[in-house]
C-alpha cells in the first residue's frame, strides 16, 4: 500500500532515471499489445523539460521513484487552438512504475496537477493520449475527464485523443501527494 508520495521537481541528475522509467513503461506497453511509445527515448525532450522545471518525480519509501509526469503550459496547437490554450495546464508523459500499479498513483498525480492548475487561476487540466490506446481513454474518462475531440489529421502522429476536466475536479483516489 502506498499511503503518500513525495513530489519533487526533477533535476539534471534524474535524466537517466527518467529515461529508464520511460523505457520500462514502453516495454510493458509493447508486451501488452499497445503501440504507444514504441520508439527510442527522446533524451533531448527529457533534458529540455527537466531543465524547464516541468518534470515531477513521485517518490516513496525514502526516495524510491514510483512515477513521474510533466506539467506545463505547452498546448499542442493542433489539438487545443480552439479551446483557449492559456486557460489550462497540460499533463504529459505520465509514467507509473509497474511495482506501484494498482495504488491509483496516476489518479493522485492528476489530482495534484488539477490543484496546481486551479491555484494558477486556470480552468482546465488537459492532456492528449494516443488514439489507439482506448484502455487509457477509459482510464481518463473514469477519472472525470471528458473527451473533447480526436485529431487525426497527421497519420505520422499517433496521439490526438484530447481530454480535459475542470481544474477543481478531483478523483480523490490514490495516495496523498506531498509536494516538496
Amino acid at each position: 500500500m502506498i499511503e503518500a508520495v513525495y513530489l519533487r521537481r526533477a533535476e539534471v541528475p534524474d535524466i537517466d532515471m527518467i529515461a529508464a522509467m520511460w523505457t520500462r513503461s514502453s516495454q510493458w506497453l509493447a508486451k501488452h499489445g499497445f503501440d504507444q511509445w514504441q520508439y527510442p527515448v527522446k533524451m533531448h525532450n527529457i533534458t529540455r523539460t527537466v531543465k524547464a522545471g516541468s518534470v515531477w518525480i513521485a517518490d516513496v519509501d525514502g526516495g524510491r521513484p514510483a512515477g513521474m509526469l510533466t506539467v506545463d503550459t505547452d498546448a499542442e496547437p493542433r489539438y487545443w487552438k480552439l479551446d483557449n490554450p492559456a486557460d489550462a495546464l497540460y499533463a504529459h508523459r505520465m509514467v507509473t512504475e509497474r511495482w506501484a500499479s494498482g495504488f491509483e498513483l496516476g489518479s493522485a498525480l492528476l489530482d495534484w496537477a488539477g490543484r496546481r492548475a486551479a491555484a494558477d487561476g486556470r480552468s482546465w487540466l488537459r492532456l492528449d493520449a494516443w488514439r489507439s490506446n482506448t484502455s487509457l481513454h477509459h482510464y481518463y474518462l473514469a477519472r472525470g475527464f471528458e473527451l473533447v475531440r480526436i485529431v487525426a489529421d497527421d497519420p505520422a502522429d499517433p496521439s490526438g485523443a484530447c481530454f480535459q476536466r475542470g481544474a477543481k475536479v478531483q478523483s480523490e483516489l490514490g495516495p496523498k501527494v506531498i509536494e516538496q
